[in-house]
């Protein structure tokens, strides 16, 4: 018989519940809101902690040679508890910012050189989800980590990453075309009649001036020219070394090909897992946007404690610093339901769990 567990021994609640020691109380001069900036923090920990967990379990999921249909149900479960995670984690800006800025400042000064900017785990969480330190505003962010924070990261940057392997994933899905039938053609030229649809409404919309109407063209030309790079792998490939693309063609190409055609059965959950990725990107940079906001209020423009420019970083973060960026653009090539190219019958079949039976 197995011993009999007491509840706080079980979650390790002397541990967990004596971690909270307000430096301002060892001054002799004790900050109240001080508790309430410790415990948000480390409860803040406590959830990167779980997200990571989670995190590893989708990407050795996704990096099977074969994936099944119930592993990808696995993997969007657990994704979509790290979008929940990062939901709460927004939620707890409430919290802490019932803390007034000069309550803050009671106790500021006894932080310094210490920042959420070295959060190991956050950092692990941008590295685990695909983060690229080429995309990071501050390329040199190490150099305020101690040394064996650096040695947990660098090891961590060899270790595959939840960007990667949807990637490959995306990658192993075959291209289902059959005999005469090949989807790309037909999707193109409906494609293409949505861009002169575009541009008809542009150049007669009566809103609108001149120079509005030439930037708007514009705007469409640029999107047309991204579009046509999709069946050239030459100039997709110059994209991706130009870093304005970053997801392979392939896989690219399979994205959208789930996109249009997610209410097939078989790829109803290669599309929720896709739609969760990019709320996933969505909610992290929710997360670094709340944050900011957070320390404009707190602070103003003054300086990081970890050394920082402080609001204007974190800004900047928010808008830089997307993972699944490419998957989020393809909405700019995704056409009306009524059309979208029909599948012959011979790939719609394959699309569904069952064949339909001809009394």
């Amino acid at each position: 018989m197995a011993d009999t567990v007491y509840y706080r021994d079980y979650l390790r609640l002397d541990t967990l519940l004596s971690a909270q020691h307000p430096r301002s109380q060892e001054t002799g001069s004790p900050a109240h809101d001080e508790m309430l900036f410790i415990t948000v923090h480390q409860v803040y920990e406590l959830w990167f902690k779980q997200a990571l967990y989670e995190l590893d379990s989708v990407i050795a999921i996704l990096q099977q040679p074969y994936v099944p249909e119930h592993d990808v149900a696995t993997a969007l479960f657990r994704l979509e508890r790290i979008g929940e995670i990062f939901r709460l984690a927004i939620a707890q800006f409430d919290l802490l910012e019932t803390m007034t800025p000069l309550d803050f400042l009671a106790f500021r000064d006894l932080l310094h050189p210490a920042s959420g900017f070295q959060s190991l785990q956050f950092r692990l969480l941008e590295i685990r989800l695909g983060l690229q330190d080429e995309a990071r505003v501050l390329k040199h962010y190490e150099q305020s980590l101690d040394e064996r924070d650096r040695d947990v990261l660098r090891h961590a940057r060899s270790e595959p990453t939840l960007f990667g392997a949807v990637q490959a994933w995306l990658e192993r899905m075959p291209f289902l075309e059959v005999g005469t039938y090949r989807f790309w053609s037909a999707y193109r030229e409906a494609v293409t009649r949505m861009f002169e649809r575009e541009r008809h409404a542009v150049l007669h919309h009566p809103a609108l001036t001149e120079e509005e109407k030439q930037q708007k063209l514009g705007q469409i030309r640029l999107t047309e020219v991204a579009f046509d790079a999709l069946f050239d792998e030459e100039r997709y490939a110059e994209l991706l070394r130009q870093r304005q693309r970053r997801l392979s063609h392939r896989a690219t190409r399979a994205a959208l090909f789930i996109m249009l055609y997610r209410d097939y059965p078989l790829m109803q959950l290669p599309f929720r897992l896709l739609d969760a990725l990019i709320r996933l990107d969505h909610r992290f940079s929710l997360w670094r946007y709340r944050h900011a906001v957070m320390v404009n209020r707190m602070i103003g423009r003054k300086v990081g404690t970890g050394g920082s420019s402080g609001y204007e970083y974190l800004l900047q973060t928010t808008v830089q610093q997307h993972i699944f960026q490419d998957l989020a653009s393809l909405s700019s090539y995704l056409l009306p339901p009524s059309e979208i190219p029909p599948l012959p019958a011979e790939i719609a079949a394959r699309l569904r769990f069952a064949v339909e039976v001809t009394p």
